[in-house]
């Protein structure tokens, strides 16, 4: 798809450079032939809350698009470890509505911590595995905290986390793999392998523009995703007035940060090709 010469490309750039009103003008100017400038022309200028702690766009979101055979994927691969490692104690980091808890303990899991910080899927986490024989134990906030406030002692069999981690700034996420990798000897994690490219360069831009036109088009009949979820996460990534909720990268690179934070051995395996980018599951053992 091409875009106009004033249209989503330039209003992202626009946004990078810290120029809002000018983004909405460009934006508005191409809204007429590019979905995604008709998108970001009726998104920007509002202020939007964080799509993870109130998660009615972010539970459509998982709900429909690619997203139910993507995590048919995942939950078949997470049950693969379960079911070769028997983990008794297991940690979920962003456990979100625990459908992929759920589907993949095996009778020998005796207790899960579910941490989550959005009360509203945390609440559906708990009733996803109300009727196992498992102790559930909620934790209502970040890993950063649920690990700092926490016993040190405390270890799991299994820590899996399932399109979460990529939400911590950097530093944090640092620290909590280092953290993680002295409290267990197996990590699951799930993630997009996203490109490497210079953040706010033309390929970047144009990546993004791209994309974010195939979400659009796979959640035309959900739109409270596109206002809801999809514009505020892309919005983040560019406009420095505007918090950002992602911080993605290769999976190569995954992989270096988590042999940086302790583990050994760290296996890569190809999940889902999703309108994002493709979705990879990492396990790291030490």
């Amino acid at each position: 798809m091409t875009a106009p010469a004033h249209g989503a490309e330039e209003a992202l750039r626009a946004l990078g450079d810290g120029e809002p009103e000018r983004a909405l003008a460009l934006a508005a100017d191409g809204a007429g032939e590019d979905p995604l400038a008709a998108a970001l022309a009726a998104h920007l200028g509002d202020l939007t809350a964080d799509p993870y702690r109130e998660p009615t766009a972010f539970a459509a979101f998982i709900d429909h698009g690619d997203n139910p055979a993507l995590y048919g994927q995942v939950i078949a691969a997470v049950a693969e470890s379960h079911a070769a490692l028997a983990p008794a104690r297991v940690l979920d980091v962003g456990c979100g509505d625990g459908r992929v808890t759920a589907a993949t303990l095996t009778g020998a899991t005796a207790t899960v911590d579910l941490v989550e910080p959005s009360a509203d899927l945390l609440a559906r986490a708990e009733g996803a595995l109300a009727s196992t024989d498992v102790e559930v134990r909620p934790h209502p906030q970040g890993v950063v905290d649920f690990l700092q406030e926490g016993d040190d002692d405390v270890r799991w069999d299994l820590v899996q986390s399932t399109f979460a981690l990529h939400t911590l700034d950097p530093a944090d996420r640092t620290r909590t793999l280092a953290a993680l990798a002295a409290r267990t000897d197996h990590l699951l994690v799930a993630e997009f392998d996203v490109p490497a490219l210079p953040e706010r360069s033309p390929a970047h831009l144009a990546h993004l523009a791209d994309r974010y036109r195939r979400g659009l088009a796979t959640y035309r009949d959900h739109p409270e995703v596109v206002t809801g979820f999809l514009l505020p996460v892309l919005v983040g990534q560019l406009d420095p007035a505007r918090p950002r909720l992602t911080h993605e990268q290769t999976k190569e690179a995954w992989a270096e940060e988590l042999v940086e934070a302790g583990w050994g051995v760290v296996t890569i395996r190809s999940l889902f090709a999703h309108w994002w980018a493709p979705a990879v599951l990492l396990h790291a053992s030490r």
